[in-house]
């Protein structure tokens, strides 16, 4: 079984600027997404899809593997998803997987336990697509987990679950202070 992560990481964030990049905890806040994927004991491959030179070099340097999005797909009337299936078909000319992730930049807090727990409840539960959401049972964004068809689903979600993860999506400087200030560090 092949599993992929792909990370969507614009450089255009509006509301703190450089988000996918910003520090937290001493490190780019996109390098804890890419180290979860690559802790994962699942998790085959990390793509990291963007349009800015200097998130892709980061990306790279914390070791994911790059698609070059195309300017258009990073506009901030685009969805997530369009990216998302700009970088799988990039990725199918070469093989295929047999579920795909599409996994925050922005969600620090994130851990390859956590993935892992999710992927495995994903597949005891033959799911089409697991989302995850916070203690609420409201969406954080965290991740989505989905079958490889699922990435080209533009109609109502079937088979779909939910697992509970509490992480902050992080969007502005008050984010970033309140996971600094809550969590001495990532392992709090």
């Amino acid at each position: 079984m092949r599993i992929i992560a792909i990370i969507p990481a614009r450089g255009g964030s509006k509301r703190l600027q450089k988000k996918n990049i910003f520090p937290i905890w001493g490190r780019p806040m996109i390098s804890w997404a890419i180290s979860a994927a690559h802790q994962s004991e699942l998790i085959d491959e990390t793509w990291v899809t963007t349009e800015d030179p200097e998130i892709a070099a980061i990306a790279k340097e914390w070791g994911a593997r790059i698609h070059n999005r195309d300017p258009k797909l990073a506009e901030d009337h685009i969805y997530k998803m369009e990216a998302i299936r700009s970088c799988y078909q990039h990725i199918e000319h070469h093989y295929s997987a047999d579920v795909v992730i599409s996994l925050q930049a922005n969600s620090p807090q994130i851990t390859a336990p956590v993935l892992d727990s999710a992927i495995q409840c994903f597949l005891k539960n033959n799911r089409n697509e697991l989302i995850s959401v916070d203690k609420n049972l409201m969406q954080n964004a965290a991740f989505r987990i989905m079958r490889p068809w699922y990435v080209y689903q533009r109609d109502l979600s079937t088979k779909t679950g939910v697992y509970v993860c509490d992480v902050v999506d992080v969007h502005t400087r008050e984010d970033v202070k309140f996971i600094e200030e809550s969590y001495n560090d990532r392992n709090s």
